[in-house]
């Protein structure tokens, strides 16, 4: 039977055959030979999913002052059934992520198709051929207790492992620079040894070639500014020893805009990947703190949304007080306090934890059972419930589902045993939740609908004309905003057609 990788668009690609394996190893020696004989350095990066991906084809548009390729970058991703259609696609020209920043597919076609100095792998052997490897694999948080962050771990067994299979490829010169979120420590106590574990069985001299180790943490927003947010923002760096940062700070020089968005330089990598942990904890307070005064907004007639604007007023103390919405998702602000709470035992034997941080993603995570609760008291059950959900990402106007709170008010909303069609027109599909379909047109999800939730603010949902929606319900369904997606007087329009309309933090709303 023919193995094959599905995209998420239902496109199978065969996985390659051993004879594949074969041509393919020998293809990746002679472009990589071109490329040297080009002047060109060559660049791996390990992982191409949301941000390693992005990343890659940053890393080969980077240009000299004479307007040539820097790199040649080897993208690579396993052969599994799960992620290996990313390579075929790839390498036509086309980005493995759906976003509203239009220069996404524009870069890749630039880097793949016009300069060709942009191709994906799944062969472990390019590793052995390159200078630098960005190594962008998935690390995550285990959550085993839902609403109880603290039972929380980090399994890095994966990670160790794609680790290892660079220390049995690697040349003793090629700077391996960890991108991957990481807990406080990894650097030094993991990806070190291992690396130094491998060079000494290949029979390298590890004090005359010590491994090449640097962190550098991206501050990726997979939105209209996806490739922006790689090349054009500040970054913070270090290494495990001297070479290793004047390294890494060549390559993020030749690479991103440092004359407009300096480098800064940390002392040591347990600094740098501390501050990527800190820093998101610091965004997931934030939040959760928004959520506790929404709760008291809506109990006493406020609209917490205008209040937070007359406070963001206050510029540098208080202009980046952050929203209260259906929920928080995505890659980061749900595991990185969990990353960091587990290495103060599992890495460093430090008692204590980081408790504001633990109870921040507590809150957060529980945050879609709010919008349950504003549904629960219009109706005397959720029971049958016909409930269209509009957006199923974790954020506006890109297609990442990793973490996102629709997926646990999804959850929560068929436990009550409500009948949920969800929506999104960035998702093909939710590997976090397959027995959900997602809808790309409205007109399948909405006719019928008793209550429906603007739960992500996609562009196209702020564009529907109240009319429009109910033309196609042709019902009058409990209106639910979970952000502040929709205006006053828009709120206004759908009360005047016969809905109700309730809010995350809108307690400003009078029937």
């Amino acid at each position: 039977m023919l193995k094959v990788s599905i995209a998420p668009d239902g496109k199978e690609y065969p996985l390659p055959t051993e004879a594949e394996a074969v041509q393919e190893k020998l293809l990746l020696k002679k472009i990589t030979e071109e490329q040297r004989a080009m002047g060109r350095k060559i660049v791996a990066v390990q992982g191409l999913g949301f941000v390693g991906c992005v990343m890659a084809s940053v890393v080969a548009d980077a240009t000299d002052k004479d307007g040539k390729p820097i790199y040649y970058v080897h993208g690579h991703q396993r052969a599994s059934k799960r992620s290996y259609w990313k390579v075929p696609m790839i390498n036509s020209g086309v980005p493995p992520v759906s976003s509203s920043d239009a220069e996404v597919p524009q870069i890749f076609h630039r880097t793949v198709v016009e300069k060709k100095n942009f191709r994906a792998t799944c062969d472990d052997s390019v590793y052995s051929l390159v200078d630098v490897v960005v190594v962008d694999i998935q690390l995550d948080a285990t959550k085993p207790a839902f609403g109880e962050a603290e039972k929380g771990y980090c399994d890095i067994t994966a990670f160790r492992e794609g680790i290892r299979t660079l220390g049995q490829y690697i040349q003793p010169h090629c700077m391996v620079l960890v991108e991957t979120t990481v807990p406080p420590g990894t650097c030094q106590k993991v990806v070190k040894p291992i690396l130094e574990e491998e060079f000494t069985k290949r029979g390298i001299d590890i004090k005359i070639n010590p491994p090449l180790v640097a962190h550098s943490y991206e501050r990726v927003m997979p939105g209209a500014k996806y490739v922006a947010s790689i090349r054009d923002f500040w970054r913070v760096f270090s290494g495990v020893n001297p070479q290793s940062i004047e390294l890494c700070r060549e390559f993020l020089s030749n690479v991103l805009d440092v004359e407009n968005f300096p480098l800064t330089q940390l002392d040591n990598t347990n600094a740098s990947e501390l501050a990527k942990t800190m820093e998101n904890s610091y965004r997931a307070v934030n939040i959760a703190l928004t959520l506790e005064w929404a709760k008291f907004a809506e109990q006493i007639g406020v609209d917490i949304f205008k209040v937070r604007d007359a406070i963001r007023k206050r510029k540098g103390t208080h202009d980046n007080l952050l929203r209260p919405s259906l929920g928080v998702g995505g890659y980061c602000l749900t595991k990185d306090p969990v990353l960091a709470n587990w290495a103060m035992g599992a890495l460093f034997n430090v008692e204590g934890s980081l408790d504001f941080a633990i109870r921040s993603v507590n809150v957060n995570d529980t945050m879609p059972l709010h919008t349950i609760e504003l549904i629960s008291k219009e109706f005397s059950s959720i029971n049958n419930l016909k409930i269209a959900v509009l957006g199923v990402s974790y954020l506006e106007d890109v297609g990442d589902t990793r973490h996102s709170p629709s997926k646990t008010l999804v959850e929560f909303l068929r436990k009550d045993l409500a009948q949920v069609k969800a929506h999104d027109p960035y998702v093909e599909a939710w590997p976090e939740l397959e027995e959900i379909h997602v809808h790309n047109d409205l007109k399948d999800v909405l006719p019928d609908a008793d209550v429906v939730i603007f739960a992500v603010g996609h562009s196209q949902y702020k564009q529907i004309e109240p009319k429009d929606l109910l033309a196609i319900c042709k019902t009058k369904p409990l209106i639910v905003d979970c952000s502040n997606f929709l205006s006053d007087a828009t709120i206004n329009t759908y009360k005047g057609l016969g809905c109700k309309v309730r809010g995350v933090g809108k307690g400003h709303i009078v029937d």
